[in-house]
């Protein structure tokens, strides 16, 4: 014959057991994560200065290997622009309206110019936004929040009436986040 006491000491927790894996459990969800709302910020705030057309605020905004990326496809630009300008427009061109730098695809020229916002930043933005117009993700596109990591984070942006939305990557650097526009919209 079995003991009762001992058998309810068995069954019991068992039974406590079962219960618990079987109820269903509420994971973590993306939106839960404390970083989302300067996530969301900070991507907002990137469209914000393409609208307003904040060249310095655009590139401060962007990820490290973004503005690698642009300074060095710039400079390259930049450089077989100069192998292909005849020496005579080169020299036409250095008037104080319109300073040539000593060497324009020099990237840390480069750099400095899109810093400051300077003209090589202008023309490359308005080239840009020529082509991208910020109020699609700003005010024609649904945001939702993807993966969110301690270093990383997607947002979803999803164009009214398109089937799938883009991943808008963002990277926690030097303390704050930045938007990863090349990681997002360059092709592989």
């Amino acid at each position: 014959m079995r003991n009762p006491i001992r058998f309810s000491l068995l069954v019991i927790p068992a039974a406590f057991l079962v219960l618990a894996l079987s109820l269903p459990v509420r994971a973590a969800s993306p939106e839960d994560h404390s970083a989302v709302p300067a996530i969301l910020a900070q991507a907002e705030s990137l469209f914000q200065s393409m609208k307003r057309r904040d060249y310095p605020a655009i590139f401060a905004a962007l990820s490290a290997k973004s503005r690698e990326t642009i300074v060095a496809e710039t400079s390259s630009a930049l450089a077989a622009a100069a192998r292909q300008a005849p020496q005579s427009k080169a020299a036409a061109a250095d008037t104080p309206s319109a300073p040539v730098l000593t060497s324009p695809s020099d990237p840390e020229a480069v750099r400095s110019d899109f810093v400051a916002g300077g003209p090589i930043a202008h023309d490359y933005w308005d080239a840009f936004l020529r082509r991208f117009d910020p109020d699609i993700a700003l005010e024609h596109s649904r945001w939702e929040i993807g993966s969110v990591g301690k270093d990383r984070a997607e947002i979803l942006l999803t164009h009214h009436g398109a089937d799938h939305p883009a991943r808008l990557q963002l990277f926690r650097e030097d303390g704050g986040w930045k938007v990863g526009l090349v990681e997002t919209f360059w092709s592989r």
